[in-house]
């Protein structure tokens, strides 16, 4: 993995798939592109098992939670995780990973209350059920030193198109040189497939709200095989 330091040039790689027809670079993830970082987040999850058993149930009030919601979540990880990733394409936030090198500092702190407001306007219902979510999602989290994958996503459009892997591969670049595994969970039961492709070992699940589920996953940060797209998460409620 390239040190991030230097211009954006230089910490960027470049992608080895088309992505609307133009080529796509994966660059350190800074503070002026927050709130596009938080839309990409906001749509790759707005059709997730757990946000739609979280609720609300009508899309435009749970991508207007969504967000609200990953633009804290954004936030925490510029102030106090990293290092955090994103695909630039034709200028534009593509694709996101968002990280705790140390996932053993994970949550941030005033996590809860940083998090919460998104949640009330939609009423006390996805309150609680976020709540529980998240309380499911650290009870589980990894007590052993580790990288922690908190959020990777693409843009709907161009899923399967090489960004997830490229950013999945620069993830996994940092633990290896860290020499630590990799920790993450997905509430896409398809997913789990996903990740063992690349190398991740299924050691748990558990139940959240509405018959929606949860798998951990753990990498042992060295190389893994081709895969393909896809969204996964950590944390998705806001009652932390």
């Amino acid at each position: 993995m390239d040190e991030a330091t230097g211009t954006p040039a230089a910490r960027s790689t470049r992608g080895a798939a088309d992505v609307t027809d133009h080529q796509f670079e994966i660059v350190e993830l800074e503070a002026p592109r927050r709130a596009e970082a938080a839309r990409v987040l906001a749509e790759a999850f707005l059709d997730d098992p757990a946000w739609v058993a979280i609720g609300p149930r009508r899309e435009p009030s749970r991508r207007h939670l969504l967000t609200r919601y990953y633009n804290v979540l954004v936030g925490e990880a510029l102030r106090w995780g990293g290092p955090n990733w994103c695909a630039i394409s034709a200028g534009a936030v593509a694709g996101v990973a968002l990280t705790y090198a140390d996932g053993l500092r994970f949550p941030p702190p005033r996590a809860t209350l940083r998090e919460a407001p998104p949640f009330l306007p939609v009423g006390p219902g996805p309150s609680l059920r976020g709540a529980y979510v998240d309380f499911v999602m650290k009870r589980a989290h990894p007590r052993d030193a580790h990288v922690l994958l908190w959020y990777l996503a693409a843009r709907p459009d161009i899923q399967r198109q090489g960004v997830g892997r490229a950013l999945l591969d620069r993830v996994r670049a940092g633990a290896q040189r860290a020499g630590l595994p990799i920790y993450l969970d997905t509430t896409k039961p398809q997913n789990v497939g996903y990740y063992r492709s690349h190398g991740y070992s299924n050691i748990g699940e558990a139940r959240l709200v509405r018959g929606a589920r949860v798998w951990f996953m753990w990498h042992d940060g060295r190389a893994d095989p081709d895969g393909a797209e896809v969204t996964t998460g950590q944390g998705v409620s806001g009652g932390r």
